[in-house]
């Protein structure tokens, strides 16, 4: 009788330890989800909603396996916390916001992740010494900091400690211009920039809105001063088109691939970037709207209406991600039309060339709603099978499902996570 008890609870033992390895599987493979807010007054839409006002940087759970977010909290106060950029090899949280009098102007803030709770402490912030910063990016070995100042229009790029903090403005990169669109080019807007690697060789490609174009700079990566790339000092996209964000891929040679949403006309473009020889390639620049909705196209970002796309519209997030059935999909936002819409570039990805001037094939592949006002942010989640859509103006958070042949986008969430104001967002891998 004694050995059958034994038996039965060695089996027992047994199967708890397999559920218990499964569970820390499943948990291991979980992440914080950050959402950087501005703290302005919540709108009539919010209100409704029971949305209170947003007090900083939000932390929930999220479920790589479902794309479920849940127990969504404040995690750090800040007065505006604009853009996110994470480090999780080191759980390592930066963002860019307003600027500090009482901190000696510090815009540019490092935080320390809890990757048991997700907990956020403040480590330091630092001046960008630019007006308006809205952009940030860290590179990959946590060396250095990106800022894009839109109101002063340049770019700077930040030492970082090997504690994480920030240290001091290593580089200010700025070039004059100016646009067709007057009342928004009159002078540069810094958008954004980021840091790419080729080789040994570590470039900043910074979109400047007020000039239509996309500069970029050779990063000297033991002073952190930026040089001009003396033979691709910026790419071009068409006069009017204001580039804010890009995304980034290798076609099958291994050439770089870049691809700017652009804000004021609604359009995408796309480049081939060769350093080893020197030279640039325009592949084309699409709509993100359909013609019908063009005709009504204003600059103006107070005149929007989703339902009826019978005001204006401004571009706003871009990501490429490359699939499990080696499809590259390139996701746009509009903010107005309210969508996102998905290409399909498996054709830049072979390796097509123009011709004639005209545009290789990029096809639409989808467009669907993103179910709220003013998509400023989109993420995708470390596994690349979630797309994350913040929706600014209804404070509305959804998750779509990325289809691992197709790519196209199925919502997953009937109700969302509801952060007021929300922008932008990041994740660090939960530790227990």
């Amino acid at each position: 009788m004694n050995k059958k008890i034994e038996r039965t609870t060695a089996r027992l033992l047994s199967a708890c330890a397999v559920l218990l390895a499964l569970v820390s599987t499943a948990s291991a493979a979980d992440y914080w989800i950050y959402f950087g807010t501005s703290t302005e007054k919540t709108t009539e839409e919010m209100d409704r909603a029971g949305t209170p006002r947003s007090e900083g940087i939000y932390v929930g759970k999220f479920d790589s396996e479902t794309g479920a977010i849940s127990d969504v909290r404040l995690a750090l106060k800040a007065a505006a916390s604009g853009y996110i950029a994470t480090l999780p090899d080191k759980d390592l949280l930066y963002f860019v916001g307003c600027a500090d009098p009482k901190d000696g102007g510090a815009n540019a803030y490092a935080c320390k992740v809890d990757p048991k709770t997700g907990d956020l402490t403040l480590i330091n912030g630092a001046p960008t010494t630019g007006r308006g910063v809205c952009h940030t990016s860290v590179s990959a070995d946590g060396k250095f900091l990106n800022a894009a100042n839109y109101v002063s229009g340049d770019f700077s790029v930040l030492k970082l400690n090997p504690d994480g903090s920030v240290d001091k403005t290593t580089a200010k990169y700025f070039r004059d211009g100016s646009g067709p669109l007057k009342r928004r080019q009159d002078h540069p807007y810094g958008h954004s920039s980021y840091f790419v690697d080729s080789g040994a060789v570590r470039r900043v490609f910074m979109s400047d809105l007020g000039s239509d174009r996309i500069y970029i700079a050779i990063l000297n990566q033991e002073t952190g001063e930026l040089t001009e790339d003396p033979n691709i000092p910026y790419l071009a996209t068409p006069a009017g088109a204001g580039p804010r964000h890009l995304a980034f891929a290798n076609d099958a040679a291994g050439k770089l691939v870049v691809f700017s949403i652009n804000e004021l006309d609604s359009t995408l473009s796309a480049f081939r970037v060769d350093f080893e020889a020197g030279k640039s390639e325009s592949l084309g620049t699409w709509s993100t709207i359909e013609d019908e909705y063009r005709k009504g196209l204003t600059d103006e970002e107070t005149l929007v209406d989703g339902q009826t796309y019978s005001y204006g519209n401004k571009t706003a997030a871009i990501e490429a991600v490359k699939i499990p059935s080696g499809k590259t999909l390139v996701y746009a936002t509009n903010r107005g039309q309210n969508t996102i819409v998905a290409f399909d570039a498996s054709s830049i990805i072979a390796g097509a060339s123009t011709k004639d001037g005209g545009s290789v094939e990029f096809p639409l592949l989808q467009r669907v709603s993103t179910r709220g006002a003013f998509p400023r942010y989109m993420t995708l989640d470390p596994t690349h099978k979630f797309l994350i859509v913040s929706n600014k103006k209804s404070g509305t958070i959804y998750v779509y499902s990325i289809d691992s042949k197709t790519g196209e986008l199925t919502v997953v969430n009937d109700e969302p996570t509801r952060v007021a104001w929300v922008i932008a967002g990041g994740f660090i891998p939960i530790k227990e």
